[in-house]
């Protein structure tokens, strides 16, 4: 009986968590995929996620609090028959915080922490765009240790964090997923 109770207290309380109720609810975001392209010696990056952001992340967003995705991308070799080699890795953080004296979105975009511009849209509905995706970014930048290896670049995207039971932090996350194969020659990618 006792055993019971506690267990079904430990559910509910984990079930109002917000991370932990998109998680039971099972309506997570997933990214559906990504693509990579080169220009220069620049790997660009694109992807979304999809649908775009949970209920309680956009709650989060409307109520004013400053709402951030964070967004970690990593560049490996590919190898048939043992795990890919990490090359690089970079973490890509959007930050929508609502103005109120002039009633719009302050959009931040971070690379590895240091700013790459501040966008001011006027809706929700763009601000929370923002937040749910990749535009085709330069990432990465090629060089002659990469020549002739096969790349693939994964992704995932946090997109909600939190505290269960007052002390142990949960955060929702997407799971990796991975870009096509691509070979970096002299003449680029293909």
């Amino acid at each position: 009986m006792r055993r019971t109770t506690a267990t079904a207290l430990l559910a509910a309380l984990l079930a109002g968590a917000s991370p932990a109720r998109a998680i039971i609810a099972g309506d997570d975001p997933v990214i559906p995929g990504v693509s990579t392209w080169v220009a220069g010696n620049d790997l660009h990056v694109d992807t979304r996620l999809s649908p775009a952001l949970p209920e309680d992340v956009l709650q989060r967003l409307a109520s004013g609090l400053p709402t951030t995705v964070t967004w970690e991308l990593r560049l490996f070799t590919f190898r048939n028959l043992w795990f890919d080699s990490l090359k690089d890795e970079r973490r890509y953080a959007v930050t929508a915080t609502y103005r109120p004296v002039t009633s719009d979105y302050a959009v931040e975009r971070r690379l590895d922490a240091r700013l790459l511009d501040t966008k001011v849209v006027p809706t929700r509905d763009e601000a929370a765009a923002a937040l749910a995706k990749v535009p085709g970014l330069p990432l990465f930048t090629m060089g002659d240790h990469l020549l002739g290896k096969k790349l693939l670049v994964r992704v995932r995207c946090l997109y909600a964090s939190g505290v269960a039971l007052g002390v142990v932090p949960t955060s929702a996350e997407t799971a990796w997923v991975r870009s096509g194969i691509f070979e970096w020659t002299t003449s680029g990618a293909r």
